[in-house]
Parts: C-alpha cells; structure tokens; sequence
C-alpha cells in the first residue's frame, strides 16, 4: 500500500471510469485542426476516456494499470486547472501545461512525502498520455519530450527466512488460508494473479496451474505437493459447503410446498433449477461464468485486501517482527529458489519476468547463494585441462 498517491487536499477520490468508447480515438485524430492545438486545459479530461481505452487495448495493460493511470492523470488535470483558475502559475486559463509547470506538480507531491516511486510512477503516466495526444494532434508540443527520468535507488525486497514461513503455515487454520499460502509462496504468484484464479486454471493431475500475469501474459507455473494437497482439501470443503447450501434449499422448497405463496414478484431458485435440470433459453445462451477458486464470505472473487489482511493477521500471530505483505512470499519464494541452487533464468520463467534484470534483483538478496557460486566456480578452476 506504501508509495501509492493518497488522497490529498483539494482531491476527491477517483472512482474507476467505464472504459468504453471504441474507435473515439481514431475519430479525434481525423478531426480537422486547422493547425492548432485541439486540447486545452478546459477540455483536456476529456481527452482521458480515449487514452484509456487505447491503453487497455492497443498496449494490453492490466485494468489495475489502467486505473492507476487514471488516478494518476485525473489528479494532475484537477491541480492544473485548480491552479490556473487561482492564479498560481503563469500560463493562462485554457493553455496547455509547459514543462516547468509540469515539474512543479512533480516537485509539490515529493514536498507532500509521496515516495519517489510514486513520483516516478506519475512521471511515466504524464509522459505516456502527453506522448499519445502529441502523436494524435492534439497538441503540438509535448512538455516531456527529451526529458530523462530521475535515477531511482532500487531497495533490496524485504524476504522471510524459512523458519519463519514454516511459522507462517504453523499459524493457519483454515483450508482457504493454507492454500492461499502455498499458492504465493510455493508458486511465487502476485497477489493479482492469486484472486484471479479460476477453478478452470487448476490442473490437479498434470500438476499445474494457469495464471495470467501484467499485461494478461498467461503463465503455467508448477505445483508442488504440499500445494496440490492444501488445494485438494479446500476444494473438497468448497463442495461440502456447496452441497450443504443446496440441500438447505431443496429442505425449504419441499416444506413450503402446499403453502399459499406470498402475493409478490416470484423469487428466483437458481440453485433449485440447476439441480433438477430445468434450463431458462435466455439464461442459457448467456456466456458461462467463470467460477474463482477463492471467495469471501458473500461468495464473490476475493479481493487483494482481504488477502493482505490475511497475510498481515498470520504474520502478528506467528510474531514475525518484519513488515511483511503478499508480495514478501513471493519475493521469499524466488530467493529461497536461488539460496537451493536453481538457475536464473528459470527462476524469471516462474517468476514471469519479461526482463533477467528484474530477476538479478534477488541475487544480491541471497548472500548464501552468491558464495555457493564462488566455491563451486573455484572448484572448476583446472578441471579438464
């Protein structure tokens, strides 16, 4: 949750938009500019819903990315106009923001202690929309063109010893908890692709399962033992209590049969109609649901946050001291892989790392493994000469 933009003063909270509007983008690039500038600051919101959709579309990004942008860049045009209408800037109202205005928004979120990843993260999400509307005319200078992105320090990831992730799975008591663990840290999966599961993605007899990562990439990643056994027994309390709710209502249907029935809009017996094998054409010829693997208690997709509650509450009751969140398993799991001798470049097919560098990132981790290399490398010295 660190380093994301919060809600500061003069903001409110951005809800996520309704991405559907095919073909605008194209529409506005045929417009006729007349050789001027078609955004200005009055309408440069509205230029939003179109660079989504092409985001979304054309480059593939996650619906996570594409809200973050969102966020991003509605909070900016909001900053803009506020401080054109109040005077504080030197363009006038209905121009486009230049680069040192540009710099300045960069410079007031680092003065309100947002993280320099955050700041990165707005850097790119300006950069890419202004690039978009450069390219689509709209406007005829971009104010981020040539500019260099600030050296960022990257911080070496927080991961668990495993003494602690066996105190991490000592701790839990429930199926769904022992499954959710296994599945991030014995398949280093993101907290993302773990709610995005479906029942259809496991293949418990060939030992795998389909996850799809950043950019909806599917990815087979491997199951181990321990992993099949805990989805084998949450699967297993899935249908008990999937039985036990239908049997409930076929006990309720059977006593209020030979009652006068409620005056009323009937109600719909969804779960009584596919048990007897009754079948509604329209409902029928509606595209089949995926069903998630894990679900909260209203019977919905889990979300991230209940994940994150859940890792947060084991690691207090295993008394883990270290501020750890879903994605410390995963970081766990890929330096764990490299201290037992596994290969980088498997380590970045499991990981599903587009670049080896990414993956590098967990060799300075892993110290143990570092020397490993040197002494066996030391032994090889000579041999077959």
């Amino acid at each position: 949750m660190t380093g994301q933009l919060n809600n500061y003063s003069g903001l409110t909270p951005i809800s996520p938009i309704s991405i559907s509007t095919p073909g605008l983008a194209n529409s506005i690039a045929s417009q006729n500019l007349a050789g001027k500038s078609a955004a200005t600051a009055s309408n440069l919101i509205t230029f939003l819903p179109p660079y989504l959709e092409h985001i979304k579309a054309e480059r593939s990004l996650s619906l996570n990315t594409v809200i973050s942008y969102q966020r991003d860049l509605t909070f900016f045009t909001s900053w803009f106009k506020l401080e054109q209408q109040n005077g504080r800037i030197s363009s006038a109202v209905g121009t486009m923001p230049t680069r040192g205005e540009v710099l300045r928004y960069l410079s007031s979120l680092k003065a309100k202690g947002q993280q320099p990843a955050s700041v990165t993260r707005m850097l790119a999400s300006l950069r890419g929309w202004f690039g978009w509307l450069k390219d689509m005319h709209l406007i005829e200078k971009d104010p981020l063109e040539h500019f260099e992105n600030p050296h960022r320090i990257k911080k070496l990831p927080q991961v668990l010893t495993t003494a602690e992730v066996s105190l991490l799975f000592a701790v839990s008591s429930t199926a769904r908890e022992k499954a959710i663990l296994e599945l991030m840290y014995g398949c280093g999966l993101r907290v993302s692709e773990l709610v995005g599961l479906n029942l259809s993605d496991l293949n418990i007899a060939q030992g795998y399962i389909k996850c799809f990562g950043k950019g909806s990439k599917e990815r087979i990643v491997p199951v181990g033992k321990e992993a099949i056994s805990a989805l084998a027994i949450y699967r297993n309390e899935i249908e008990d209590l999937k039985n036990a709710k239908i049997k409930q209502a076929l006990e309720e249907r059977e006593a209020s049969i030979g009652k006068p029935r409620k005056r009323g809009r009937p109600r719909k017996e969804i779960a009584i109609a596919a048990v007897s094998g009754k079948k509604n054409d329209a409902r029928s010829r509606r595209p089949i649901k995926e069903e998630p693997l894990f679900k909260d208690e209203q019977g919905q997709r889990l979300s991230r946050l209940v994940v994150w509650q859940i890792v947060k509450r084991l690691s207090q009751k295993a008394g883990i001291k270290k501020s750890i969140s879903p994605h410390t398993l995963r970081h766990s799991f890929a330096t764990h892989l490299l201290e037992n001798g596994a290969d980088l470049r498997a380590v970045q097919e499991l990981l599903g790392h587009a670049n080896l560098v990414t993956t590098q990132l967990y060799t300075h981790v892993s110290r143990a493994h570092l020397k490993s290399a040197y002494t066996q490398a030391q032994l090889n010295f000579g041999v077959g000469l």
